[in-house]
């Protein structure tokens, strides 16, 4: 388990506080579902207790140990910066998205994202594929004709490449390199979340190699066979080697502030008078540098 971030004695309540109310007061740049997420995942004690309601009464004279410390909302982004182009010509914008950003208008309306910042800044574009919102890496946008036929045929025959890199906890059920063969489904309580379906579900195949390891952690490459949603988080979890940073598939969000996930390259096949080009997003400042990159 790991070991406590911050504790808190509680004093100068007028009468009992629902905890997440209490969190959320004492941690205000943290979001409501990141104090729900730290409740619910048994990242929080009371009197040395692991307590997971949300509404568990806090008083006067309690001690509050926080084993993990909730992340902070992501900043808001106000428009497109130019230092995330990797390259761009008539046809193509290929894009190194940050962390906590959205690839795509979301159901609440005012959230910005990579789509809506980019058309402000290069005029009407397609959002190709998508990136979850705290994965950071290479994204492809379109200025439409030609191009968009050529990428819908490529991604539909599966002809389009991925590298991705990844931070994990150790020890796991992880070998030195392979393949993750696990069909996934909705969650059956949680909306936000998917699941390793017992029977059912959709085809997801993730290959993988162990690059490094240290501290606790390894440093992964994987290569989706499949798209689906949250495929690779969910598939390293199923092995007992959550993404570092996870709020959704590691409770515990051991040793990182962020999803330690990245989309460090994209490849587009030749076809029909259309080259081979492969697009590379360098890792961001904030991901976890390879041992030895930090001398380790």
């Amino acid at each position: 388990m790991a070991e406590p971030r911050s504790s808190l004695l509680v004093g100068g309540l007028a009468g009992p506080v629902r905890l997440d109310r209490l969190l959320r007061d004492a941690y205000p740049e943290a979001g409501r579902q990141a104090i729900n997420r730290l409740i619910g995942g048994g990242q929080v004690t009371v009197n040395g207790q692991t307590v997971r309601l949300n509404s568990w009464l806090v008083r006067n004279g309690d001690r509050l140990t926080l084993l993990a410390a909730p992340p902070a909302k992501p900043t808001q982004v106000a428009a497109f910066d130019d230092a995330w182009i990797i390259a761009e010509d008539d046809e193509l914008l290929a894009v190194n998205k940050p962390a906590g950003l959205l690839s795509e208008p979301a159901r609440a309306a005012g959230a910005a994202n990579l789509l809506e910042l980019a058309s402000a800044r290069f005029g009407p574009l397609t959002l190709f594929h998508r990136l979850d919102r705290d994965t950071s890496g290479a994204v492809l946008l379109t200025r439409g004709g030609a191009i968009n036929r050529y990428l819908d045929e490529a991604f539909k025959r599966g002809a389009v490449r991925k590298e991705y890199q990844a931070v994990v906890a150790s020890p796991n059920r992880l070998a030195a390199q392979g393949t993750i063969e696990a069909r996934l489904s909705p969650h059956p309580q949680r909306r936000d979340m998917m699941t390793v379906a017992a029977r059912g579900g959709q085809r997801a195949v993730t290959r993988y190699e162990v690059v490094a390891e240290a501290g606790g952690c390894q440093w992964l490459l994987l290569w989706p066979e499949t798209g689906r949603t949250h495929q690779l988080r969910v598939h390293l979890a199923s092995l007992h080697a959550p993404i570092l940073g996870d709020r959704l598939y590691n409770p515990a969000w051991q040793q990182a502030n962020r999803l330690m996930l990245h989309a460090g390259m994209i490849t587009l096949p030749s076809a029909r008078g259309w080259p081979e080009r492969s697009f590379v997003a360098p890792a961001p400042g904030d991901f976890l540098a390879l041992p030895s990159a930090r001398g380790g």
